[in-house]
Formats: C-alpha cells, sequence, structure tokens
C-alpha cells in the first residue's frame, strides 16, 4: 500500500505528524528520504535575509526536523536508514543554479548526517547523502536550452544530464541492505563532473 501526504519540512510539528501518519498506516518507518529543496541563483551581495531563510530552512531545517520526526521510530526498531539529498554545488562551491547559500546550505546537509550518523550507529540506524550533480528536474525546467544542456553535457564524463532515477537508484542502494555496512558516507550521482 501507499500514502500520499503532504507535510511542511520547515514546521517541526507538520513533520511529526507526517511520522505519526506513517507510523498509524504501516507500525513501522524503514526509510527516510530527505529530499525537499529550494534552490535560488543569486550572488552572494545579492542575498538577502529573507532569501537566506527560506533556501535554509528547507534544505538544512527540513533535513533536521523530517530527522527527528522518524528517529525515535528507528531507535524502538533498532533499525533504519536515512538518506540525505546534498549537492554536488557543496563539493564545488557553487553549481550551476544555486547561490552560496544554496551550497552552504548543501554543505550543512553532509556535516549534519555524518553527526547524525556517529550518534545514531549503535541504535542500527545508517544516515548516509547522496551528492547529484546536474539532475533534470522540475528546479532546471525552462532554465536551459538545447544549446546550453549540450555544453554542459560536453564537460561531463558520461556526456549527460542526470536523470531523477539516478538519484533515486543511489538512495535505493542506500536504504537498502545492500548498504548495511555503509554510515556516514557521501555518495556522488554526477556522472563524474567532480571526480576527487
Amino acid at each position: 500500500g501507499h500514502l500520499g501526504l503532504v507535510a511542511d519540512v520547515t514546521d517541526k510539528p507538520s513533520c511529526e505528524a507526517a511520522a505519526a501518519a506513517v507510523l498509524r498506516a504501516f507500525g513501522r518507518i524503514d526509510a527516510l528520504v530527505n529530499n525537499a529543496g529550494i534552490t535560488q541563483a543569486v550572488g552572494t551581495l545579492e542575498i538577502g535575509g529573507a532569501d537566506y531563510d527560506r533556501v535554509l530552512d528547507v534544505s538544512l531545517r527540513g533535513t533536521l526536523y523530517m530527522s527527528q520526526a522518524v528517529l525515535p521510530a528507528m531507535r524502538r526498531q533498532q533499525a533504519g536508514a536515512i538518506v540525505c539529498i546534498s549537492s554536488v554545488s557543496a563539493q564545488r562551491g557553487g553549481g550551476i543554479f544555486g547561490g552560496p547559500h544554496y551550497s552552504a546550505a548543501k554543505a550543512g546537509v553532509l556535516g549534519l548526517a555524518r553527526a547524525m550518523a556517529r550518534e545514531f550507529g549503535g541504535d542500527g540506524i545508517r544516515i548516509n547523502c547522496v551528492t547529484p550533480g546536474l539532475i533534470e528536474t522540475d528546479i532546471t525546467q525552462g532554465k536551459l536550452g538545447p544549446e546550453r544542456k549540450r555544453e554542459i553535457s560536453a564537460t561531463i564524463p558520461l556526456a549527460r544530464l542526470g536523470r531523477a532515477d539516478d538519484v533515486a537508484g543511489a538512495c535505493v542502494f542506500l536504504a537498502s541492505d545492500l548498504a548495511a555496512y555503509c554510515t556516514g558516507i557521501t555518495l556522488d550521482v554526477n556522472g563524474g563532473m567532480l571526480i576527487h
């Protein structure tokens, strides 16, 4: 079965209500993917307070609040996996779309996930990150013409932009028992855009 829910990840009670609804429906929570995010393409000197709050709140506060919402259930089970979506932008210092506050938020996600991985490993809970490169999603729709896509693809060893299912596959791996001995890792899914 499946269950569709709406939650505002920047609102703690909303996150707790979503987790409670899943527990009522299924009795347990095995995996969480922290995938909510927004971006804004502005330079350092253009970032206003409201812009900063919006971008940091969704990516970083949202990752914290949703993780806090599911961790007690995972701790009771002594099992669970959390996958946090960061970005290549955190690793290379900016990306195609995100401003410096987006890079900062996504770098914060890496630090938060690693710290949680240390804290909850003894409870059988694994917490890992995925750092996607340029993935064609609703965020990128209409922002890249065919010529720009060709230019970018030419700089990527796998010679194409990423697809949502490229990231989904990495999340399935990290959430599954195939990754049973992986915690605190960062899995790059960028077609070779950043080889380091």
